[in-house]
């Protein structure tokens, strides 16, 4: 009797910590697009991406320093943000493209060995409530 009361109690807070799980809407994915595609005409156009990253990149981590990392390696960044990154050509600015944090456009800055030092702008979907 004991284990089924303790299964049940187990089953009840799965239950519930599956209700409070937030997932993100295809609107707000779609939102997100259509900001961060703004930003790279923007770029492509002639602004400058540190400024754009600096303003609105949702990245903690790198938009205080104008998006940009330096020296990243293979086997560091996110899979589909390594696979984009390592495709592009010194001052080329990537397509939009999504990674399991939201959306991201990259500019490789420099080459240097199989170092990269680039730029990026990241912006997260977020569920209108």
């Amino acid at each position: 009797m004991k284990k089924i009361l303790i299964l049940f109690l187990f089953l009840i807070l799965v239950v519930i910590s599956f209700g409070q799980t937030k997932s993100i809407d295809s609107k707000a994915n779609l939102a997100a697009k259509e900001q961060i595609e703004k930003y790279r005409k923007r770029v492509l156009k002639g602004e400058k991406m540190a400024d754009l990253a600096i303003l609105y990149s949702e990245d903690k981590g790198s938009a205080g320093k104008g998006g940009m990392y330096y020296g990243v390696k293979k086997g560091i960044m996110d899979p589909a943000f390594e696979a984009v990154a390592f495709s592009l050509k010194q001052g080329q600015v990537s397509k939009v493209f999504e990674t399991q944090y939201g959306y991201h456009f990259i500019q490789l800055v420099q080459i240097r060995g199989n170092l990269l030092d680039l730029r990026h702008i990241l912006i997260i979907p977020k569920n209108e409530k």
